[in-house]
């Protein structure tokens, strides 16, 4: 009774049970060698725990075990053959276990029957932050052991180990992400940098200084964002100022353009009016000196008179008209 209770406080220790029954049937018909157990996570609950069976010498998956909502499950295994275990539960780390069922032609001639072996798995749960190459590891082996012509096991990771390997990376990751948070807050990306304070309570919850932290960077990007928000309104308003005093402007040289431009028109115009307008008030005048000179000599002479004055006024206007009508030409040209 003494080797039994051996036995199982050395498999409690780091969670395989190994539960030597005695009493096992020795009529019971040979089907290989059983592998039963639970699965329980560190947390209490299962999320969908399966168990991956697979050959040692060529990584082929042999088969594929669902567990209970309890997480029993119950296995059957062919003898000389090396196995290893994958417990997966969604959620938490994987756990391997290698179990070695090859046990030499002798023995199982003499006595086939073991009694099953039971196993007790324990998962942790998943945090993301942290390195898992811890859990890529086997825990232990199960072995067919002469001295005790039964199964034995040996230890490579127990639960209290691997719950210090958890803590100590947590403690390396948490240090990590606070000295990259502090390196981003110094150089001014203060939204990263509270991202990764943040990351860092996720991983440690009781740093009440990482906490305050996280509240007074969030105070200085909502400052710094009603800032810029103010900057920019203030340069949109410049700029539309800008626009208004530049369209301004173009209006007014469009304007004195136009009138530089009609004032330019009328001047190269005025000449040429001018000029015919002289030439017509000369005629006029001469036409009426003319008229005048007629009527005073008509007292004196009235026949002889008019009809010289006639001829005269005849001759002068057709002169004057010949060359008002060359200089108009001349002008047109």
């Amino acid at each position: 009774m003494s080797f039994r209770v051996s036995i199982l406080l050395l498999m409690l220790n780091f969670g395989v049970l190994l539960l030597p029954d005695i009493a096992y049937a020795k009529n019971k018909e040979v089907q290989g060698l059983e592998v039963e157990g639970k699965i329980r996570t560190d947390e209490g609950g299962l999320n969908g725990a399966t168990i991956e069976v697979y050959k040692a010498d060529n990584d082929e998956l042999e088969q594929t075990a669902t567990v209970d909502e309890t997480g029993k499950f119950a296995l059957q295994l062919a003898f000389q053959h090396d196995y290893y275990f994958i417990f997966r539960s969604r959620g938490c780390y994987p756990k391997k276990l290698i179990l070695n069922a090859v046990i030499p032609e002798k023995v199982l001639k003499r006595d086939p029957y073991f009694p099953p072996i039971k196993v007790i798995v324990t998962l942790f749960k998943v945090i993301p932050e942290i390195n898992p190459s811890f859990s890529e590891k086997p825990v232990g082996k199960i072995f067919y052991s002469a001295k005790l012509d039964n199964f034995d096991s040996e230890s490579y990771f127990n639960d209290v180990q691997i719950r210090e390997k958890i803590d100590e990376e947590v403690a390396t990751t948490y240090q990590e992400k606070l000295n990259v948070a502090k390196t981003l807050e110094e150089d001014g990306n203060l939204a990263q940098a509270m991202d990764e304070y943040q990351r860092a309570v996720n991983l440690k919850q009781g740093d009440d200084s990482v906490k305050e932290k996280i509240v007074s960077l969030g105070k200085k990007i909502e400052q710094e964002k009603q800032a810029n928000q103010a900057e920019a309104a203030r340069k949109d308003s410049m700029d539309n100022q800008l626009v208004a005093a530049s369209l301004e402007t173009a209006d007014t040289t469009d304007n004195t353009l136009e009138i530089q431009a009609n004032q330019s028109a009328s001047v190269r115009k005025t000449p040429k009016v001018t000029a015919i307008n002289e030439k017509k008030n000369l005629t006029v005048q001469t036409q009426s000196d003319s008229a005048e000179i007629i009527a005073q000599t008509v007292k004196v002479e009235p026949e002889k008179v008019l009809q010289d004055s006639a001829r005269k006024e005849k001759t002068e206007t057709e002169k004057h008209e010949a060359v008002a009508t060359t200089e108009t030409t001349e002008i047109q040209k």
